[in-house]
């Protein structure tokens, strides 16, 4: 694989990962339903017929080894799953026994050997959350850490940028409710070139160290920095590194030798083989630093069914020794934030079910991970004593599709948790308290929420809309079972939404944001400009007029607009010749990564230059049409004036209706101003129209 498309693959991070990545139930996602349900039906039927069991005897779960392979034999054989991953390994345990412990599909294409579950490693992503947590919870048990601490304790004096009254604590951090400004890993976290030096954890910390920006434990969003900081502290009190930590005081005790935070030879050796949309083999990366102690752990299904087991086993490992205390390992089973009773976050280091609609009523604690080129599961059943672990080569929804599949087999006589129980519906009138736009706070994906009726909501966002149902004071539920929650305070007034990304609360756009001096509430554009300022996008003081009418370069308008898309900075060299001097050097670079934008000829990009209408038209369209966010549609007749390699994109714009009062219809002829240059004021009404629900 050429560098080049290494960068545009690994940069598909934030807002940009999650539209294109949709069908997965991953950290960033929304909702996904199996697919083929006749496909699904017809490996069901193939599993009662291998199986040993009677179908009434699978109602507790699962607990006969065989049938339980044959279930799985079952579900990796079908082509709609064989298409999704070439290469998986599964482990379930179940009352201290692995019942499978087994892999499907080969290790690499070219030896063509079986992926073996005890040999074959796989990068974990995210499931490497769930051991930060456990070795925090284990200094816990120690009495070196509360989870009460101020995190400043362990900053090295460092002070964090904290407006509120209320410390960021040890629990803040596990909860995923910090308040922190987001943070993601940049391309240069990921090292694809050997000689290429990893900077210390600690760097990686203090060198992008957000603030605060809500009140620590008011709301829920997926914090990788908050993870890492995590790794960090572990370092800190412990006096050890944090792979050293957790290699000696979790996988060595539980037998775990096929697992680590770095990259050992042997267990890249055994790394299981991921491949690109082409074919080609991902090579294999490093990180920066070079523990991630959010995601960078490498492990096996085997290993995987150890940790399970002792977790299982009130934090003992099969050997007596004491991983985790059982008060520790009950509280990272037990739900410590909850938007809703029915739709809770987080424990002290998993998350909601991965599919909440689809656990039949049992309770259920997961942990997702996604990274380049892999993606896993860990889901425990903690009432039935039951977890099941799950790995494969890519990064689709497979997962998705077995947890649905795995329930709905052993637990079929369950029932949705989402069932209406009686609830009286809502007036329209009462229901209009949770009406307007509500921005993801981890990716900024713009909802829409409106009331369609008595006990009904309508809710749309770039990719979908929804009719929901009310089934309780502040929960709703879609045509597929999917639920919505709302947040309010104590004054009634709601605060957040959680739907669409179970990953992060969603926040509701105020109704009277504050203003610019020279932007007030009357504005022609207000609501545009006012809107990004509050959504965090405008960096523009609110003390200062804004100076609407000003115009943009074409550097600013990379940054802004990378900025809504969270694509981060690149560090790799200018493809242009021009931009080495620009301040937007790194946006520019990242933009073309990405594949949003191209040079002006002879190697050049022009970043001084004021960008044409038509050209920042071309921009945002490219980008709506290669996530599938919005279909082209060129039908609007445009007034002379618009270059011909502009013009579908200008009229789709037109259609899409991504612009502000300037554009004016005459005689069924709309002028878009193609050549005139984009001032502020348009910038803000084509890039928050962007982002609104269809």
């Amino acid at each position: 694989m050429s560098k080049n498309r290494n960068n545009k693959t690994r940069r598909t991070s934030g807002m940009l990962a999650a539209l294109l990545l949709l069908t997965l139930a991953g950290e960033a996602s929304a909702y996904a339903q199996p697919s083929e349900p006749s496909d699904h039906l017809a490996s069901v039927q193939q599993v009662a017929a291998l199986s040993s069991a009677a179908p009434g005897d699978l109602k507790n779960g699962p607990r006969d080894a065989k049938e339980v392979e044959a279930f799985l034999d079952a579900f990796f054989a079908r082509d709609a799953i064989k298409q999704k991953a070439g290469s998986a390994a599964i482990s379930v345990v179940q009352d201290g026994k692995v019942l499978v412990s087994k892999g499907y599909g080969v290790a690499d294409k070219t030896s063509k050997a079986r992926v073996d579950a005890n040999l074959g490693t796989f990068r974990v992503g995210s499931v490497s959350k769930v051991f930060t947590a456990a070795a925090i919870m284990q200094l816990v048990d120690q009495g070196r850490i509360s989870l009460q601490d101020n995190i400043e304790k362990y900053l090295d004096g460092y002070k964090v940028t904290n407006p509120f009254d209320t410390p960021v604590t040890i629990e803040h951090l596990l909860t995923h409710t910090t308040g922190f400004e987001v943070r993601e890993p940049t391309d240069a976290s990921y090292l694809f070139d050997p000689s290429q030096k990893p900077v210390s954890l600690k760097e990686s910390i203090y060198d992008v160290f957000p603030p605060v920006v809500r009140k620590p434990g008011t709301s829920y969003m997926y914090d990788n920095f908050a993870f890492r900081l995590q790794g960090y502290i572990v370092q800190k009190v412990s006096g050890e590194s944090f792979g050293s930590y957790v290699q000696k005081h979790l996988f060595k005790p539980l037998g775990m030798t096929s697992s680590s935070f770095s990259m050992t030879k042997d267990l890249t050796r055994r790394l299981v083989t991921s491949y690109d949309a082409e074919g080609n083999a991902i090579p294999v990366y490093g990180f920066s630093p070079s523990e991630w102690p959010e995601g960078s752990m490498l492990s096996t299904a085997s290993d995987m069914a150890l940790f399970m087991k002792a977790f299982l086993n009130d934090g003992r490992a099969a050997d007596g020794t004491v991983i985790l205390s059982p008060e520790s390992v009950k509280a990272m089973s037990a739900y410590q934030m909850a938007i809703h009773p029915d739709l809770p976050d987080m424990t002290y280091g998993f998350e909601s079910p991965v599919l909440p609609a689809k656990t039949k009523g049992e309770a259920v604690i997961s942990k997702g991970g996604d990274i380049l080129g892999y993606s896993s599961l860990l889901w425990i059943l903690p009432d039935r004593k039951t977890g099941v672990f799950v790995s494969y080569n890519t990064n689709q929804g497979l997962r998705n599709d077995l947890f649905t599949a795995f329930m709905n087999h052993y637990y079929a006589s369950g029932k949705s948790p989402y069932e209406a129980k009686g609830f009286k519906v809502q007036s329209a009138e009462d229901l209009a308290k949770f009406e307007g736009l509500y921005s993801d706070l981890r990716i900024k994906l713009l909802t829409k929420v409106e009331v369609a009726g008595d006990g009904t909501l309508r809710v749309s966002d770039m990719l979908s809309r929804h009719q929901l149902k009310q089934t309780g004071e502040l929960l709703f539920v879609d045509e597929e079972g999917n639920p919505l929650a709302f947040k309010a305070d104590a004054e009634g007034r709601i605060l957040y939404m959680k739907y669409s990304n179970l990953y992060s609360y969603a926040a509701k756009i105020p109704e009277d944001p504050a203003e610019f001096p020279d932007v007030a509430a009357d504005h022609p554009y207000a609501s545009y400009i006012l809107s990004l300022k509050s959504l965090g996008f405008l960096t523009d003081d609110l003390s200062q007029p804004f100076e609407p009418t000003q115009t943009v370069n074409r550097g600013a308008f990379i940054h802004t607009f990378n900025a809504i898309w969270s694509i981060p900075e690149s560090s790799n060299p200018s493809v242009f010749k021009d931009t080495e001097n620009s301040p937007y050097r790194k946006d520019i670079q990242a933009a073309v990564e990405a594949g949003m934008l191209n040079g002006t000829g002879s190697g050049m990009f022009e970043p001084d230059r004021p960008i044409l209408r038509e050209e920042a038209a071309a921009i945002v369209c490219r980008l709506l049409t290669v996530t599938g966010i919005r279909v082209p549609d060129s039908t609007a007749v445009l007034a002379p004036g618009t270059s011909k390699w502009a013009a579908d994109a200008v009229s789709s714009a037109v259609i899409w209706k991504l612009h502000g009062p300037e554009v004016t219809e005459s005689n069924g002829m709309f002028d878009y101003g193609s050549q005139r240059a984009l001032n502020k004021q348009e910038l803000a009404a084509l890039l928050f129209t962007m982002l609104l629900p269809q």
